[in-house]
């Protein structure tokens, strides 16, 4: 796996001019998971969870792959790029953690479990881009917007 970001989460919405731009490398892990349970049947789940690299938050995307944009070029007077802080054994291990929801992990375990396989190699480092308009900051991937400077400050810390 190369370790430098290379292309782009896809963007729901695209940066504007003037916009203060915000490179964050993030790890896209696509993960197996099979559910089993008492209730029902054993089921195999594909998923994508994206970890950051800089502070290892974890998003968890009901699909079965992502692919980074790489034709697109978002560009602006002033960008910031983070540097990765999480190496690629991390990512995987906070990945397969990030793969299993809260009602996994209580004592619900028992009735429901989730076993989750990441696949090193499949992974890739691309860039997440936050764009920053006077006081709030768009999520350009899932297209969420931040008011809140406390909510910012927690974001990239």
């Amino acid at each position: 796996m190369d370790s430098k970001p290379s292309g782009y989460l896809p963007m729901k919405e695209r940066p504007e001019p003037g916009d203060k731009l915000i490179f964050i490398p993030v790890y896209i892990a696509p993960v197996e998971i099979l559910e089993r349970s008492l209730m029902h049947c054993p089921r195999y789940i594909y998923q994508v969870v994206i970890v950051d690299g800089y502070n290892g938050k974890t998003t968890l995307v009901d699909k079965k792959t992502i692919t980074p944009e790489t034709d697109y070029m978002p560009e602006a007077e002033e960008i910031e790029r983070l540097d990765i802080k999480i190496s690629p054994m991390l990512a995987k291990e906070i990945a397969e953690y990030g793969a299993v929801s809260d009602d996994f992990k209580s004592w619900k375990k028992i009735i429901r479990n989730r076993n989750v396989s990441v696949s090193e190699g499949s992974m890739k480092v691309v860039w997440r881009v936050y764009a920053v308009r006077g006081k709030e900051i768009l999520d350009t991937f899932s297209g969420q917007r931040i008011e809140s400077a406390g909510l910012a400050g927690m974001l990239f810390s």
